[in-house]
């Protein structure tokens, strides 16, 4: 079970990184300097991204548990 925690954790932290540096410029810029600072620009980015990586990470391990790689 610890192999499985570790994997998981590993393409979360993976895929969260790839996303962060594809889209936090963009949002960033489209939200506001001012909203991003002081309203819940960031809030809101980062709870999306989050949830996101989560459901990415989801998907992966399913996939990697339907091939039959041994991740348990």
């Amino acid at each position: 079970m610890m192999k499985f925690w570790l994997i998981a954790i590993l393409i979360f932290i993976v895929i969260t990184y790839i996303l962060s540096k594809f889209t936090l410029e963009s949002n960033r810029k489209e939200a506001g300097e001012r909203i991003w600072r002081f309203g819940n620009g960031r809030s809101t980015y980062w709870r999306i991204l989050t949830l996101c990586s989560f459901g990415i990470t989801a998907v992966i391990m399913l996939i990697l548990h339907w091939i039959g790689i041994p991740i348990l």
